[in-house]
C-alpha cells in the first residue's frame, strides 16, 4: 500500500516541478514583453499579443499599447505569486514523502497554498473581464472565463480543507505523543 501511495505522490511531484518550471517561464516572458511593448510603444506588437487571448476586431483603442503592457505585467505578477503558492503545498508534498505526515505549521502552508491559488485565481479573472471590456466589450469572453476560474477557486477551497485536515492531525499527533 505504501508503494500504491508513493507512486502518486511522485506523480504529484512532478507535476509541481513541471507547473512551477512553466508558471516561472511564463512570468518572466510576460513581464519582459509587458516592459518592451511599454518602452517600444509598438501597437503591432500589442495587438498581437493581446490577440493570441482575446479575439480582437480589426480596429484598436488609441491605449492598446499601453493596455497590452500593463495587462502583461500585471498576469505575470500574477502568476509570480501563484508560484509562492504552489511551492508552499509542494514543500508539504514533499515533507509527506519523507515520512512526515504531520507537522507543526503543516496546515499553516495549506492555508497559504490555498490563499495564493484562489487570490491568483480572483486576480486573472478580474484582469481578463476587465481588459475584454475595455478593448471591445466581450461578454461572451467573460462567460469563457467562468471554468477555469471555478476549477482554480475550487483548487483553492480543496488546499484550504487539505490545512483543516493537517491542523486536526497535527493535534491528534500531539495527543497521542502525550499519552504515550
Amino acid at each position: 500500500m505504501k508503494n500504491y501511495i508513493m507512486k502518486h505522490i511522485n506523480v504529484i511531484i512532478i507535476a509541481l516541478r513541471i507547473l512551477l518550471a512553466v508558471a516561472a517561464i511564463m512570468a518572466i516572458y510576460n513581464i519582459g514583453v509587458g516592459i518592451f511593448m511599454i518602452i517600444k510603444n509598438n501597437r503591432e506588437l500589442s495587438h498581437d499579443f493581446l490577440n493570441q487571448t482575446f479575439n480582437l476586431p480589426e480596429y484598436t483603442i488609441s491605449e492598446e499599447t499601453q493596455l497590452a503592457g500593463i495587462f502583461a505585467i500585471l498576469y505575470g505578477s500574477f502568476l509570480a505569486y501563484l508560484i509562492y503558492g504552489i511551492k508552499r503545498f509542494y514543500k508539504c508534498i514533499i515533507k509527506i514523502k519523507s515520512g512526515k505526515m504531520f507537522y507543526n505549521d503543516q496546515g499553516e502552508d495549506f492555508k497559504k497554498a490555498g490563499a495564493a491559488v484562489i487570490t491568483f485565481a480572483k486576480a486573472k479573472f478580474v484582469l481578463y473581464s476587465c481588459t475584454a471590456l475595455v478593448l471591445h466589450f466581450d461578454i461572451p469572453f467573460l462567460f469563457k472565463q467562468i471554468l477555469p476560474f471555478l476549477g482554480l477557486y475550487l483548487t483553492g477551497k480543496l488546499l484550504y480543507i487539505m490545512a483543516y485536515m493537517a491542523e486536526k492531525g497535527e493535534f491528534i499527533q500531539e495527543e497521542n505523543e502525550l499519552t504515550i
